[in-house]
């Protein structure tokens, strides 16, 4: 599948383990063309690169990163690519994606991925735990360097949120950004998410 406009950007947004790298993955492989870019990515490059003791470091490259993040995309949509993007973008993000999105003339499509918070939480969980596809550690505690990294069952996950954090972090941020035309997806069973269905939208949203 092609788009017809090139100068498109793919927003797959949600909160933490409604699987936007695997949604990403799956439309990435559906369009041609299509270059991605992933702010969890270059946070994890940094934490890699830097190391961090605490959570104010980490904190410090994770603003670093974003700032990386950013130019990185404006140089994308300088040279002209369709993009596809993905984080857990939320309101704090919009006015600076808009920004982009109307200095370089792109349509944008928001991919909002949602659904039962609960059931979304516990496979976090499950994810975070599991040794066939291991998270970075960097997402799973606050003092990180490389060269000390332990295997994931004997890692101490001090950032992991409780489902009551968790819950109160999701009301706060607001993923549902309406950045062009939204999209919605309920991941509540991903085994139910019906692909075709949302690339048909995502052409439709292409063309409309």
């Amino acid at each position: 599948m092609k788009l017809q406009h090139k100068n498109t950007l793919i927003i797959v947004t949600g909160g933490p383990g409604t699987g936007k790298s695997y949604a990403a993955k799956k439309i990435c492989e559906e369009i041609q063309d299509l270059d991605i870019l992933s702010y969890d990515k270059l946070k994890e490059m940094e934490w890699d690169r830097f190391g961090f003791d605490n959570k104010q470091q980490k904190d410090r490259l994770n603003r670093f990163s974003l700032e990386e993040f950013y130019l990185s995309l404006q140089k994308m949509m300088w040279e002209g690519k369709t993009i596809l993007i993905e984080y857990p973008f939320n309101h704090r993000h919009k006015d600076a994606l808009t920004d982009l999105v109307t200095q370089y003339h792109y349509r944008a499509i928001t991919i909002l991925l949602h659904g039962d918070w609960r059931t979304i939480y516990e496979r976090g969980l499950d994810r975070d735990k599991s040794q066939d596809t291991p998270r970075h550690p960097g997402h799973l505690t606050n003092t990180y360097h490389i060269e000390n990294t332990v295997s994931p069952r004997d890692l101490i996950p001090d950032a992991v949120l409780s489902y009551e954090e968790f819950r109160a972090d999701i009301d706060r941020k607001i993923y549902d950004i309406r950045l062009g035309q939204t999209i919605s997806v309920d991941v509540t069973d991903f085994s139910k998410v019906d692909f075709s269905d949302l690339f048909k939208k995502i052409q439709e949203a292409d063309q409309a």
